[in-house]
């Protein structure tokens, strides 16, 4: 889950801008297309290329191989096209190309798409398929057990988000125990009189470590094993790497972790990761022990609840407007929803982060039915 109009603006993306159209094309429409361009973009905020563009500007008919030639198969692009001079056609031709060949496009004439706002969004898009290519993701242990419909096969995570997985077994990582604390997290808790508090600081210490060796840009941690082994969770040390801009998923749930990295590289923020926890008519109810520490506020922390052992994040989600996202295990589909704040539950039967979100009738079916 994140805050709605989180994160705006958190980068800037070069836009990488093509032109289209056909053989016999006058000599000045290169230079037509670019002024079409700078009337819809920043200066300095796009270059014109004539390799895996983010946009294509149709110019006229005829120019649908060419079109075809410029895109990259694992690069989606926006299909724009000017009004009039056979382009919407042209642009059409090469959008049912794009379908058929399960390439994604989106086609759009270019007066509406600047009208709209799509050309904004689509630039966030762009920017988020670059963030993600070439990223590295870490699954310390396992996927849990239980997890049977969020367990993303590696091959699965490098075709739809370009993410390499490498897998970190307990057996190869040091004892936490050996490690100094992270100061991150002692600090942040320095007036806590919190017991088990030095010893989440060294699990930190270690994900930190592994996270750096490995180069990593997520983690999913498999945390049940280290709890009822050594009695310390990962849940403070997960929150703090969310809060830092890490999506660090627990339980080693990278159905979660993916959808994190993808909030991530849209919105610039990390989301909350919780797990559904009631149904009613009209809201859902949210727990979870991980919340980064910058997504909630008034923090306690208590004990792990399925255990009753070390330490928890238990804070208020403090947002009124939210998005809840999920994605499935083939990465594929995904549900997403607005929702609104309707209540702040204190379960002592749930994880220790809870909140109670209120939906419209078809989404809670949704939930209910096909989540």
């Amino acid at each position: 889950m994140t805050q709605e109009n989180a994160g705006k603006g958190f980068n800037r993306y070069l836009v990488r801008v093509a032109w289209a159209a056909h053989r016999g094309a006058a000599a000045e429409t290169e230079s037509l297309s670019a002024s079409i361009i700078r009337g819809l973009l920043p200066a300095g905020s796009f270059i014109m290329t004539e390799s895996q563009p983010d946009i294509i500007l149709f110019m006229s008919g005829g120019s649908e191989r060419r079109a075809i030639e410029l895109t990259a198969p694992d690069r989606p692009v926006l299909l724009l096209c000017i009004r009039g001079n056979n382009a919407y056609a042209a642009a059409t031709e090469v959008m049912a190309w794009m379908v058929a060949n399960n390439r994604l496009a989106v086609l759009a004439d270019i007066e509406e798409a600047e009208a709209s706002g799509l050309i904004e969004r689509w630039i966030r898009v762009a920017a988020a398929w670059s963030g993600l290519s070439g990223s590295r993701a870490g699954l310390i242990g396992s996927v849990s057990e239980w997890l049977v419909a969020s367990d993303v096969p590696a091959a699965v995570l490098r075709d739809k988000l370009g993410t390499d997985l490498v897998d970190i077994p307990w057996s190869a990582m040091p004892d936490y125990t050996e490690l100094m604390p992270d100061t991150k997290l002692t600090e942040r808790f320095s007036g806590h009189n919190a017991h088990g508090l030095q010893e989440a600081a060294q699990v930190l210490a270690l994900l930190r470590r592994m996270a750096e060796e490995s180069n990593l840009d997520a983690l999913a941690v498999e945390c049940f094993s280290l709890v009822q082994k050594r009695k310390v969770t990962a849940c403070l040390a997960l929150a703090q790497l969310n809060t830092e801009g890490i999506p660090s998923a627990c339980e080693g749930d990278l159905a979660s972790m993916a959808g994190m990295m993808l909030v991530k590289a849209s919105t610039g923020k990390v989301p909350w990761m919780a797990n559904t926890t009631r149904l009613t008519p009209s809201t859902v109810i949210l727990s979870h022990c991980t919340a980064a520490f910058d997504f909630v506020s008034s923090i306690r922390l208590p004990t792990h609840y399925e255990t009753g052992y070390s330490l928890a994040v238990d804070g208020r989600v403090d947002a009124d407007s939210v998005t809840l996202f999920r994605l499935n295990d083939r990465l594929d589909r995904a549900f997403i929803a607005a929702g609104r704040v309707a209540g702040h539950p204190r379960m002592t039967n749930a994880c220790r982060t809870q909140v109670e979100i209120e939906l419209n009738e078809n989404q809670i079916n949704i939930l209910r039915e096909r989540p």
